[in-house]
């Protein structure tokens, strides 16, 4: 098997998510139409596999120095393969590219592993891989996630509540029109409990909700016509991802996300899974009372590997297979 490894450029964008779309791992995040909304932040270093003419895989990237993160822009970010292709060549193809990078003079190469969540078929041969290359796993990250395959539905106390908030009158919409008045809550609210913004710009959820409508889409609670919580979910393979769920901050609205958190549990049955995002607080620790909610609609722990990956040790996966 002979690998040609190309860097990434605006002609190839629709080799690349042709290569996404029929892919193992990918998701619409590793289409360049996501992806490039953030360009001007990073510089790219995304990869292109080739076996003869043919696409194996790519691996969407940035460059910060001597070192390769795939990708700081994404939620997640790895080696994403063709469908179908078997482990040999998976091994073979993280193997050429380390050895390009080492090469390229790249230190390290930086992963954010695709949990398994949100691909269409389950794959979690890299792990392994550098595993074999003595990687070091820096952080892990727990998304809390309902898988519908296990039948645990939400404890008693969030079936009540729900009962008694029938009483209140709200009303369900579904208006990728109400986002201005929704990001105005999400950043008062990030402002005022952590000082901090959302990771996008209204102006930017915009633009992705406009190429990717099928796939991002605004929920929200209403009263007399007022949003008083909204959630913004991301539709990802077989799964409902929660990207941003906020409220007003007053009484009535915390009960209205309650509202709206478990009509969506609900309305999202067909999804295989529904990922609550993560709890996570200062040093990595959770957020207990979070954890605690999330968990009674019937959240287990998913986990996500950030690996750091020294390009030098690629010759280490030649006699992984005997």
């Amino acid at each position: 098997m002979n690998y040609t490894i190309k860097k990434y450029h605006t002609g190839c964008k629709a080799d690349w998510d042709d290569l996404i779309k029929r892919s193992s791992n990918g998701t619409f995040l590793h289409q360049r139409d996501y992806m490039d909304y953030h360009a001007d932040r990073f510089e790219d270093f995304s990869l292109m596999i080739y076996e003869g003419l043919k696409l194996r895989a790519v691996l969407p990237a940035h460059r910060i120095g001597n070192e390769i993160f795939a990708h700081k822009g994404l939620t997640y970010s790895d080696f994403i393969f063709q469908k179908k292709i078997k482990f040999e060549r998976k091994l073979a193809i993280v193997s050429e590219v380390l050895a390009f990078l080492n090469q390229e003079h790249i230190k390290n190469l930086f992963i954010r592993s695709i949990p398994f969540i949100f691909q269409s078929v389950t794959d979690e041969s890299c792990a392994y891989i550098y595993h074999k290359t003595e990687a070091k796993i820096e952080q892990i990250k727990p998304f809390l996630v309902i898988d519908q395959r296990n039948g645990i539905v939400p404890n008693h106390n969030r079936k009540k509540n729900y009962k008694k908030l029938l009483k209140n009158d709200y009303q369900l919409d579904n208006k990728i029109s109400d986002l201005p008045v929704f990001w105005q809550i999400v950043e008062k609210n990030l402002k005022d409990r952590y000082n901090t913004t959302p990771v996008h710009s209204l102006d930017e959820i915009k633009i992705l909700s406009k190429r990717f409508p099928n796939q991002i889409k605004l929920f929200s609670i209403k009263k007399d016509g007022q949003v008083l919580a909204g959630a913004l979910v991301f539709f990802i393979n077989q799964a409902a991802h929660f990207q941003y769920i906020h409220a007003l901050d007053t009484s009535e609205s915390r009960q209205a996300v309650e509202f709206l958190t478990y009509e969506l549990v609900q309305q999202f049955k067909k999804n295989t899974y529904i990922s609550f995002g993560t709890s996570a607080v200062l040093h990595n620790n959770l957020n207990k009372n979070l954890v605690y909610w999330k968990e009674s609609f019937g959240c287990q722990l998913v986990n996500q590997l950030f690996f750091k990956v020294n390009t030098q040790h690629f010759d280490r996966l030649k006699n992984v297979l005997k």
